[in-house]
Protein backbone atom coordinates (compact mmCIF):
# COMPACT_ATOMS: atom_id res chain seq x y z
CA UNK A 1 0.00 0.00 0.00
CA UNK A 2 1.26 3.45 -0.98
CA UNK A 3 2.15 6.08 1.52
CA UNK A 4 -1.16 8.65 1.84
CA UNK A 5 1.16 11.21 2.78
CA UNK A 6 4.64 12.50 3.02
CA UNK A 7 6.37 15.17 5.47
CA UNK A 8 7.82 18.23 3.29
CA UNK A 9 9.19 20.06 5.80
CA UNK A 10 9.24 19.72 9.65
CA UNK A 11 10.39 21.83 12.20
CA UNK A 12 9.03 22.20 15.97
CA UNK A 13 5.64 23.61 15.82
CA UNK A 14 5.24 23.96 11.88
CA UNK A 15 4.69 20.84 9.92
CA UNK A 16 3.84 20.62 6.10
CA UNK A 17 2.47 17.38 4.46
CA UNK A 18 2.29 16.60 0.81
CA UNK A 19 -1.19 14.54 0.88
CA UNK A 20 -2.67 12.90 -2.33
CA UNK A 21 -5.60 11.35 -0.83
CA UNK A 22 -6.80 15.74 -0.97
CA UNK A 23 -7.32 15.26 -4.41
CA UNK A 24 -10.23 12.87 -4.18
CA UNK A 25 -11.70 14.80 -0.81
CA UNK A 26 -12.80 18.29 -1.46
CA UNK A 27 -13.97 18.93 1.98
CA UNK A 28 -11.50 21.11 2.86
CA UNK A 29 -13.17 23.34 5.02
CA UNK A 30 -14.27 20.22 6.91
CA UNK A 31 -10.79 18.40 7.35
CA UNK A 32 -9.83 22.13 8.48
CA UNK A 33 -11.87 22.20 11.04
CA UNK A 34 -11.30 18.76 12.25
CA UNK A 35 -7.78 18.98 12.93
CA UNK A 36 -8.11 22.38 13.83
CA UNK A 37 -9.99 21.65 16.81
CA UNK A 38 -7.03 19.28 18.12
CA UNK A 39 -5.95 20.51 21.44
CA UNK A 40 -2.75 22.15 21.30
CA UNK A 41 -2.93 22.60 17.01
CA UNK A 42 -3.15 26.45 16.35
CA UNK A 43 -4.35 26.48 12.68
CA UNK A 44 -4.36 24.16 9.82
CA UNK A 45 -4.23 25.60 6.20
CA UNK A 46 -5.14 23.13 2.81
CA UNK A 47 -3.49 23.84 -0.66
CA UNK A 48 -5.82 22.01 -2.81
CA UNK A 49 -4.02 22.74 -6.11
CA UNK A 50 -0.59 21.23 -4.60
CA UNK A 51 -2.84 18.95 -2.11
CA UNK A 52 -0.75 19.91 1.09
CA UNK A 53 -1.49 21.24 4.55
CA UNK A 54 0.45 22.95 7.11
CA UNK A 55 -0.53 22.53 10.17
CA UNK A 56 1.51 24.95 12.88
CA UNK A 57 1.15 23.53 16.81
CA UNK A 58 2.01 23.93 20.14
CA UNK A 59 4.82 21.44 20.99
CA UNK A 60 3.94 21.90 24.99
CA UNK A 61 0.63 20.38 24.13
CA UNK A 62 0.22 18.12 21.27
CA UNK A 63 3.10 16.28 19.54
CA UNK A 64 4.57 15.77 16.37
CA UNK A 65 4.09 11.81 16.80
CA UNK A 66 0.79 12.51 17.83
CA UNK A 67 -0.22 14.77 14.69
CA UNK A 68 1.15 12.17 12.42
CA UNK A 69 -1.39 9.49 13.87
CA UNK A 70 -4.12 11.65 13.74
CA UNK A 71 -3.69 12.43 10.03
CA UNK A 72 -2.54 8.59 9.58
CA UNK A 73 -5.86 7.50 11.09
CA UNK A 74 -7.87 9.98 9.07
CA UNK A 75 -6.63 9.04 5.58
CA UNK A 76 -6.51 5.32 6.44
CA UNK A 77 -2.80 4.99 6.51
CA UNK A 78 -1.36 2.14 7.66
CA UNK A 79 2.40 3.24 7.64
CA UNK A 80 4.58 6.70 7.04
CA UNK A 81 7.04 7.29 4.38
CA UNK A 82 9.81 4.63 4.70
CA UNK A 83 12.70 6.50 5.61
CA UNK A 84 10.14 8.40 8.21
CA UNK A 85 9.83 5.50 9.77
CA UNK A 86 14.01 5.47 10.57
CA UNK A 87 13.80 8.50 11.63
CA UNK A 88 10.27 9.39 12.94
CA UNK A 89 11.92 10.14 17.01
CA UNK A 90 14.43 12.20 15.46
CA UNK A 91 14.56 16.32 15.30
CA UNK A 92 14.74 17.81 12.38
CA UNK A 93 17.95 19.67 13.54
CA UNK A 94 20.04 16.11 13.71
CA UNK A 95 17.97 14.75 10.62
CA UNK A 96 19.75 17.46 8.38
CA UNK A 97 23.40 16.52 10.42
CA UNK A 98 22.74 13.13 9.27
CA UNK A 99 22.03 13.89 5.53
CA UNK A 100 24.98 16.29 4.87
CA UNK A 101 27.30 13.35 6.62
CA UNK A 102 25.19 11.24 4.18
CA UNK A 103 26.07 13.30 1.23
CA UNK A 104 29.55 13.15 2.88
CA UNK A 105 30.27 9.88 3.21
CA UNK A 106 29.02 9.51 -0.28
CA UNK A 107 31.34 11.26 -1.93
CA UNK A 108 34.30 9.68 0.41
CA UNK A 109 32.86 6.23 -0.94
CA UNK A 110 33.46 8.26 -4.83
CA UNK A 111 36.62 8.62 -4.28
CA UNK A 112 37.91 5.39 -1.96
CA UNK A 113 36.31 3.52 -4.73
CA UNK A 114 38.23 5.35 -7.58
CA UNK A 115 41.23 6.13 -5.23
CA UNK A 116 44.66 4.87 -7.36
CA UNK A 117 48.13 5.62 -5.81
CA UNK A 118 47.35 9.40 -6.18
CA UNK A 119 50.58 11.70 -6.12
CA UNK A 120 48.27 14.82 -6.42
CA UNK A 121 44.45 15.05 -4.77
CA UNK A 122 42.46 15.77 -7.88
CA UNK A 123 38.53 17.77 -7.75
CA UNK A 124 36.70 15.01 -6.13
CA UNK A 125 39.40 14.13 -3.16
CA UNK A 126 38.68 17.91 -2.56
CA UNK A 127 35.35 17.88 -2.59
CA UNK A 128 35.20 14.85 -0.40
CA UNK A 129 37.05 16.20 2.22
CA UNK A 130 35.06 19.55 1.95
CA UNK A 131 31.96 17.97 2.48
CA UNK A 132 33.07 16.09 5.02
CA UNK A 133 34.62 19.64 6.83
CA UNK A 134 31.40 20.43 5.92
CA UNK A 135 29.12 18.23 7.74
CA UNK A 136 31.84 18.23 10.84
CA UNK A 137 31.58 21.67 11.17
CA UNK A 138 28.02 22.38 10.81
CA UNK A 139 26.04 20.85 13.33
CA UNK A 140 26.37 21.46 17.19
CA UNK A 141 26.07 25.14 19.49
CA UNK A 142 28.86 24.65 21.64
CA UNK A 143 32.14 25.06 21.26
CA UNK A 144 33.12 23.25 18.11
CA UNK A 145 36.81 22.58 18.08
CA UNK A 146 36.22 20.75 21.26
CA UNK A 147 34.34 18.28 19.19
CA UNK A 148 35.30 14.65 18.86
CA UNK A 149 35.29 14.78 15.31
CA UNK A 150 37.21 17.76 14.89
CA UNK A 151 39.65 16.69 17.12
CA UNK A 152 39.95 12.99 15.41
CA UNK A 153 40.40 15.20 11.99
CA UNK A 154 43.32 17.31 13.32
CA UNK A 155 44.79 14.77 14.72
CA UNK A 156 44.53 12.16 11.36
CA UNK A 157 45.42 15.14 9.39
CA UNK A 158 48.32 15.76 11.31
CA UNK A 159 49.47 12.18 11.79
CA UNK A 160 48.95 10.84 8.44
CA UNK A 161 49.80 13.93 6.25
CA UNK A 162 48.29 15.52 3.05
CA UNK A 163 48.93 12.75 1.06
CA UNK A 164 46.83 10.70 2.90
CA UNK A 165 44.13 13.27 2.92
CA UNK A 166 41.58 10.61 2.28
CA UNK A 167 41.74 8.55 5.48
CA UNK A 168 42.05 11.61 7.84
CA UNK A 169 38.63 12.70 6.34
CA UNK A 170 37.23 9.01 6.53
CA UNK A 171 38.50 8.72 9.73
CA UNK A 172 37.04 12.75 10.44
CA UNK A 173 33.46 10.71 8.93
CA UNK A 174 33.50 7.76 10.92
CA UNK A 175 33.32 9.72 14.38
CA UNK A 176 31.14 12.24 13.10
CA UNK A 177 28.49 9.49 12.57
CA UNK A 178 29.15 8.22 15.80
CA UNK A 179 28.36 11.41 17.30
CA UNK A 180 25.33 11.92 15.21
CA UNK A 181 23.92 8.34 16.28
CA UNK A 182 24.42 9.57 20.07
CA UNK A 183 23.02 12.59 20.01
CA UNK A 184 19.80 11.43 17.53
CA UNK A 185 19.90 8.65 20.81
CA UNK A 186 19.93 11.38 23.34
CA UNK A 187 17.52 13.10 21.53
CA UNK A 188 15.06 10.31 21.65
CA UNK A 189 15.52 10.04 25.17
CA UNK A 190 15.04 13.13 26.01
CA UNK A 191 11.92 14.42 23.75
CA UNK A 192 9.85 11.39 23.94
CA UNK A 193 11.01 9.09 27.38
CA UNK A 194 11.31 12.05 30.23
Amino acid sequence: MRPKFYILHDIPGRLRLQVPALRDNPEYDEIQTMFSSLQGVRSVRIQPLIHTMLIQYDENEISRNHILRYVSLFFHQVRLDPFDDIMIHITPNIRGDLFRSLIAGALLLLAYIRKAPIKRPDALLYGAVIATGYAVLSHGTTNKLRHPDILTGVISLVSLGPTNMLHGAMATWAVNVLELLHEARVSYYTRYLV
